[in-house]
Formats: structure tokens, C-alpha cells, sequence
């Protein structure tokens, strides 16, 4: 016998559907370009590397500045070429005097068609801007514990390694003083940089001068704070940061929740003012997926999932990078997991204030159908991965398309061949429809449920 379906049951229906499928499927986008910094590039520099840097057969000490990948990345002001900010630089306060801090500018040449191979474009590194206190804001040690390295005569105080001269005459700053991890160019051709030692905001000319004295948040602190009261996890500071449209003010959030969250998926996105260098007291609530499903547990007690970047969209719209700590090979004994960029809008709040994200692209599982990646194992045809562990830059090219930058952790990062150094991996994405148009979760609800609802009326009538 022949029933009607009543509007309730449709709408249950509906919603229902959503939940599982429609919710859960990413707009159509596709590789269109793959280029790479060689993991053996060497930049003129000081010695670098001195303080036991070793990994994946390859050990320091280097004869210059190795580029450990990006943790950020922005469009230059030459077209065709972009700013890359390197981190600070071996992992740790205590092995990266030696590494000086700044950022590059690079110009990839992208490979945009398959050849056969799995051989990425090159990227050629046209300059290195570093950073720099010529007036001296970091004098005092009461942000960075023993004084900045260029006032040090030795990188360590336990050490017998004399600071290189050039560190000491340009009062260049260095991975010992900060670890800078996300950066915003102004109008004005400045810097903001987000760092994750105190965490601070630093303020930088286009020369890579320091402007002031380091900002620090009202409430966070690192373990590396000299002031003392970390609540934050070592090295999970402002990994992730933007600016709006305006430059008036900056977004900047944390790699892990602060100590005292019970839910370990949620994160704090601050608003700062960049007129008034302070601040806002608006804050907004991110909810990182759970990994319970990984590490067993219950609850989202722990998370192991970390954000990477941010970029500014449109409006109220930024895309996040969410991603783990693994790499490598599916097949892998501890195979990659999480590489996603999502798409936020900080208007946009489910019942419990936290911000509603759309599943951009899933970097494990991107359409290639120019055949770029080549014949990459484990990746079936016409598909490419990003299976590397530190997944830190995202950039907006144009209203369709996005570029993602790797930090590699030289020499410690292997997601791409085992035992062997990933080099700077660069890629682009193009979405099929501009990404500030991708629709909201919830828009998909209400269209398909209009759908339903005229359909209903319609039987009803007939």
C-alpha cells in the first residue's frame, strides 16, 4: 500500500542524509602545480647546525643556513614569486643559535603536467631578508632567557662555540631568541610575525628590522617564557596566523589547547589590533577533530591533531590547516592521518559558540588529472598526496586557488621517500567554484530540504 512521507519524517530525512554523506564531501578541486626546494640547499650564512642536528643520515654541522622548510608563506609583491618564512630552525631553544632568522623570497617553477616521473619543479631562492634589533628592544632578558644571542659571546652559556661576528655586528636574531612560525605582510610592507617562545607577536619593517618591543598575550604563556606560568604545551604557540582584509587586524591562534581545557579539541582564536597593538578581547572558539579514533582515548581528553596556518578568504572567511605529526607511506606503522584545509567564517557559530568549518580538501586524497604527482607509491592514478609531516603554509592565489607550503624539519622529515630528507614542497590547488562561495555547513541543508519541502507540497496537491 502506497504512504505519504509526513513533513516531519521528511525533514528527519533530510537532515539525517546530510549528516552522513553531503556534509562530508569536499567542493571539486584538483592539483595544478608541484615544485620543490632541494632538502641540500644551502644558503650563504654562518655555520649552522653545531648543536647535535642529525636525522635521516644526514648530520650537522652545515656550511651555511639550510632552509627547514616554511611554516609560512605570502605572495610577494613580484609577481610569480612569494615570501617564505623558514622556523627557528633545528627544532628546539636549545640546538638553533646558529640559525637566523628571516624569511626568503623564492619564484617556483611549477610543474603542471605529468612527464612520467614523480620529479616536482624546481623552486630558484632569490634573496634572504634576516631578522634583525638594531635598536636594541631586546636588550634585557625579559623576553628571551639569557639575553638575545647576538649579545652572547658564546651561542650557549655551556658552550665554547663563539657567536659568529655577523650575528654580533647586525644584531641578527636567531632560533634561540624566537620561534617564528606564521607571518602577515601590511599595507605598508611590514611584518607581523607570530612566534612560540613567549608566544609574542613581533612587529618587522620590510627590511626585517624590529619595530618594538615583542607583544606578548595577556593570558598565554610557553615554557620558554622567562616571566614564568606556562599554560601552554612546549612548542604549540601561534603556529597559525592571518590578517583581514583592511590590515586592521590580525587573527592568530595556537597549535593545542591551553592547559586547563578539558576538551582538548577546542582552540581560542584572538583578534589584534594593529593600529592600536593590543588585544582585542574578541575571541573565537575552533574545534579541531577529535583523534580519539586514533590514540583510543575518550572524550577528546587528548588531542594530537595541531593547526598549521591560516588565510584570509573574503569578509569573515579564513581556510585552517588541521594536520598530525605523522608522514609517510599508508603502509606505514604510523601512517598520516590528518592534512586537511578547512574553510571558517567567524560569523558563523553552531549552538555551542564554536565556529562551523566546511572540509576544504583532504591533502592525502587530491584529483590529479594532468598526472602531475607521477607514479608516487601507494597513490592510486590520477590521484596525489601531501603525506608529510608538517603541513604549516596556506596562502590564497586567487578566488579559485590556494597554495601549500612545507616545513620539513630538516633533516628529520621523511614523508615522501623513507630515510631520505624531504625537501620545501610547494603545491597548488584550483577549487571549481570561488572559495568564499563554498557554502557554509547548514547551507546544503536548507537547499536540499527546500527541495524536499516543494516536492512534499506538490504530491500533497496532487
Amino acid at each position: 500500500m502506497k504512504t505519504r512521507m509526513e513533513l516531519p519524517t521528511l525533514v528527519a530525512c533530510v537532515l539525517g542524509a546530510l549528516s552522513t554523506s553531503a556534509m562530508a564531501t569536499p567542493p571539486a578541486s584538483q592539483l595544478t602545480g608541484w615544485a620543490m626546494i632541494a632538502s641540500t640547499y644551502l644558503h650563504p650564512g654562518p655555520v649552522s647546525g653545531q648543536f647535535g642536528i642529525s636525522g635521516n643520515g644526514v648530520s650537522g654541522p652545515f656550511a651555511g643556513q639550510p632552509i627547514p622548510g616554511f611554516s609560512g608563506m605570502l605572495p610577494s609583491v613580484n609577481a610569480g614569486r612569494f615570501y617564505g618564512l623558514p622556523d627557528n630552525g633545528f627544532g628546539g631553544q636549545g640546538n638553533s643559535a646558529d640559525f637566523v632568522l628571516g624569511f626568503y623570497e623564492v619564484t617556483p617553477s611549477f610543474k603542471i603536467s605529468g612527464d612520467g616521473t614523480t620529479n616536482p619543479g624546481g623552486v630558484a631562492v632569490n634573496s634572504f631578508t634576516p631578522f634583525s634589533d638594531p635598536n636594541g628592544y631586546l636588550s634585557t632578558g625579559n623576553f628571551i632567557t639569557n639575553g638575545p644571542v647576538y649579545n652572547r659571546s658564546t651561542y650557549y652559556p655551556s658552550s665554547a662555540i663563539a657567536v659568529d661576528p655577523s650575528i654580533t655586528a647586525g644584531r641578527l636574531l636567531t632560533g634561540a631568541d624566537f620561534d617564528v612560525e606564521s607571518f602577515a605582510r601590511m599595507n605598508d610592507g611590514s611584518f607581523w610575525v607570530g612566534e612560540e617562545f613567549g608566544p609574542y607577536l613581533l612587529h618587522f619593517n620590510a627590511q626585517g628590522q624590529l619595530l618594538g618591543a615583542p607583544i606578548p598575550h595577556p593570558v598565554l604563556r610557553a615554557p620558554q617564557n622567562p616571566q614564568g606560568g606556562a599554560n601552554l604545551p612546549s612548542s604549540r604557540g601561534f603556529e597559525a596566523m592571518t590578517r583581514n582584509a583592511d590590515g586592521s587586524r590580525l587573527y592568530v591562534t595556537t597549535e593545542a589547547s591551553i592547559n586547563s581545557q578539558t576538551d582538548k579539541r577546542l582552540l581560542e582564536v584572538y583578534e589584534f589590533d594593529t593600529v592600536t597593538q593590543q588585544y582585542t578581547g574578541v575571541n573565537f572558539t575552533y574545534a579541531k577533530d577529535s583523534s580519539d579514533f586514533i590514540t583510543g582515548g575518550a572524550n577528546n581528553s587528548s588531542n594530537i591533531f595541531v593547526t598549521g596556518d591560516m588565510a584570509h578568504v573574503a569578509d569573515d572567511k579564513f581556510i585552517i590547516i588541521e594536520r598530525d605529526d605523522f608522514q609517510g607511506l599508508a603502509s606505514g606503522a604510523n601512517p598520516p592521518r590528518q592534512k586537511k584545509l578547512y574553510l571558517i567564517d567567524l560569523s558563523e557559530t553552531d549552538a555551542d559558540g564554536v565556529l562551523k568549518k566546511t572540509l576544504l580538501v583532504d591533502l592525502l586524497d587530491i584529483d590529479d588529472p594532468a598526472d602531475i604527482g607521477g607514479p608516487l607509491q601507494e597513490v592510486g592514478p590520477w590521484k596525489f598526496n601531501f603525506p608529510l609531516q608538517s603541513v604549516e603554509s596556506v596562502t590564497l592565489l586567487d578566488d579559485y586557488t590556494v597554495l601549500v607550503g612545507l616545513d620539513n624539519n630538516y633533516p628529520g622529515g621523511n614523508g615522501r621517500v623513507p630515510g631520505v630528507p624531504d625537501g620545501t614542497e610547494i603545491i597548488t590547488l584550483r577549487f571549481s567554484q570561488p572559495i568564499a562561495a563554498i557554502p557554509e555547513p547548514g547551507t546544503y541543508a536548507m537547499f536540499l530540504l527546500g527541495l524536499g519541502l516543494v516536492g512534499w507540497l506538490s504530491r500533497r496537491r496532487g
